[in-house]
């Protein structure tokens, strides 16, 4: 025979759980463009704004300053459509062109001010395109993998992205319980809230 006594145990019990930061974010490009540069590593520290990847500007270098060249067409237009306006209001108010001549010059100079905004429109997209080749981390954290190499072509369509940037200055753990699990903690410790701490 074998004599027992009572005493206390603490019982363990683990879980499968993932660990992750407080948030992942993956770089995507928003133009396409072959990759120029690779400014950082994997498992690199980053802050936020640091330059990461460069994509070939060349393109998006031309079509800027064809857009600044339509500007200033379309600049030259308004100043010349403005002065033929003036002229022709000069004129008017001698009696030596009638209303229609002024109403065609005042047209031609709407026209030529639409024609403007349309190019500088367009040159705030080329703008856009080429800041777009540069691709900074928004917020700081630690560099994932990189399965993109110098010289591969990318675009918004990588639903991967180039890289994550893990923000990790906080970090939790997910899990699950199965419902028996829960149902013995909610017994044990009374509340839904007391049973979160308990963990």
């Amino acid at each position: 025979t074998m004599v027992t006594s009572r005493s206390d145990i603490a019982l363990e019990q683990s879980y499968p759980a993932s660990v992750e930061g407080r948030q992942s974010i993956r770089i995507i490009p928003r133009v396409e463009g072959y990759l120029a540069e690779i400014r950082i590593r994997e498992g690199q520290r980053v802050s936020k704004g640091q330059v990461l990847f460069v994509l070939d500007q060349a393109t998006y270098r031309a079509d800027e300053r064809a857009a600044q060249a339509n500007v200033d067409v379309a600049r030259a237009g308004v100043e010349s459509a403005q002065l033929a306006y003036d002229s022709r209001k000069q004129l008017r108010e001698k009696d030596i062109v009638s209303d229609f001549d002024l109403q065609s010059a005042a047209t031609q100079l709407a026209l030529a001010k639409a024609q403007l905004k349309q190019a500088q429109a367009q040159l705030e997209s080329a703008q856009s395109n080429l800041s777009y080749t540069v691709l900074t981390s928004p917020s700081d954290g630690v560099v994932g993998s990189l399965p993109y190499r110098v010289g591969d072509y990318v675009g918004p369509s990588i639903q991967d992205g180039l890289t994550t940037v893990a923000d990790n200055s906080q970090m939790y753990v997910y899990f699950s319980l199965t419902e028996r699990d829960v149902t013995e903690r909610m017994q044990e410790c009374g509340s839904m809230d007391k049973m979160i701490e308990s963990l």
